[in-house]
């Protein structure tokens, strides 16, 4: 899958593509999910997810005949949830609140012996804890609840990232694959509102772009299909 995704990339033989898929590398795009609660919200789920709305695409500019170019349906499926490599994160991150960090080393205080039996230390800098709120939560919880038992894991699934750049989903993906190669005007409007009706923009803008060019509303609808089957295909999983 990945070997297709570079592939076809390569192929569209534009300027820079070779530097975008370095970046590529160094964002972690093909570790990382889709979603966190949705579609294919596990590790190389976003590679998945793209590789199956470049399929869908594809699919519908052959079967309504949109003359959409092979190079631009490519660049826009395989960008258009760059900003997805800078929204999730597996790392532990320092979120905790402060009546949590007071709390924790309150309890801390009162049981030495689990904090140094079980090597807490090792999420303490500065005397203040350096883990996620959620996490803190979970040690707050084993603290109270007395047992000599080991503290629990550290989640290591996918989470929000607390440091992203507030910027929109689709002005992110946009404005990191910019750094690295040209998007013709019609990647730039596809990318855009390929989230359709769910995203944040002026209806009569999104219904100019689909005006212009048919690629606004193929690559929302490849989106929505492929969305829909990945969400079907879990549930049948998770039903047998």
């Amino acid at each position: 899958m990945k070997d297709n995704f570079i592939n076809d990339l390569k192929k569209t033989e534009k300027e820079g593509i070779k530097k975008l898929l370095d970046y590529l590398e160094e964002i972690d795009f093909y570790k990382k999910p889709a979603s966190i609660r949705h579609h294919l919200n596990v590790t190389g789920g976003l590679l998945e997810h793209t590789e199956n709305v470049k399929r869908e695409y594809l699919k519908l500019n052959q079967e309504i005949n949109a003359g959409i170019a092979w190079e631009n349906i490519i660049i826009q499926a395989s960008l258009h949830d760059l900003e997805k490599c800078f929204a999730y994160t597996s790392e532990m991150q320092h979120t905790i609140t402060p009546g949590q960090n007071n709390f924790l080393r309150s309890l801390v205080r009162d049981n030495m012996d689990l904090y140094n039996t079980y090597g807490l230390d090792k999420y303490v800098e500065d005397k203040e804890f350096i883990i996620s709120k959620e996490y803190a939560s979970d040690l707050i919880k084993w603290f109270k609840d007395g047992r000599n038992i080991a503290p629990p894991d550290v989640r290591s699934d996918w989470n929000y990232n607390e440091n992203n750049l507030p910027l929109n989903h689709s002005m992110r993906s946009i404005i990191e694959s910019t750094k690295f190669i040209e998007l013709e005007e019609r990647d730039i409007l596809a990318i855009t509102y390929h989230m359709g009706p769910y995203g944040p923009f002026d209806e009569r803008k999104r219904s100019k772009a689909e005006e212009l060019y048919p690629d606004v509303r193929l690559l929302h609808l490849a989106d929505s299909i492929a969305t829909k089957k990945e969400d079907i295909a879990e549930d049948l999983k998770s039903n047998s």
